[in-house]
């Protein structure tokens, strides 16, 4: 903090005039604040790229067997109205403490395209608990917007 003392003298100034002690540490804390202020503000606007459409293409499948699937986030997210958290989580003690506006990570930082680790399941399953799972659920409510019984309505084949 002695930094600024090879460009102002502290002592040539008195209590009483301009750039007393305490109007240097003033000044001094005002430029902190709007220093961490600027940060944290610069902080806050950063935001993640959302894309609007996303391949899920799962490494685990046999090539032959499993073909991509191109999942539509715009349409999920504002056609369908789904909310941001029935799909992004960040479990813990069994409770989803992802929130709207929290980073987003890719689904294989956390679930292996080859097996299933202790609770976390393989990415295979955890798409398909989730995916499939919320399409039957919309299913069973009467929709028929949502495939879920067929692998093809999903899993489209190379022409």
């Amino acid at each position: 903090m002695m930094w600024y003392l090879k460009f102002i003298n502290i002592d040539d100034f008195d209590q009483e005039g301009i750039m007393g002690k305490g109007t240097i540490h003033l000044l001094i804390g005002l430029v902190m604040i709007a220093i961490f202020m600027t940060v944290g503000v610069l902080r806050a606007t950063e935001t993640q790229e959302i894309p609007d459409e996303i391949i899920i293409d799962n490494k685990g499948y046999n090539p032959d067997r499993k073909s991509p699937v191109s999942f539509s986030h715009g349409d999920h997210a504002e056609s369908y109205d789904v909310a941001c958290a029935e799909c992004h989580h960040d479990y813990e003690n069994g409770k989803n403490l992802w929130k709207e506006g929290d980073p987003v990570n890719r689904c294989i930082e956390c679930h292996s395209p080859l097996k299933s680790d202790d609770r976390i399941k393989k990415l295979s399953v955890a798409f398909h608990k989730n995916c499939k799972g919320c399409h039957k659920k919309l299913a069973e409510e009467g929709s028929t917007e949502a495939p879920y019984k067929q692998c093809t309505d999903c899993h489209k084949r190379d022409s």
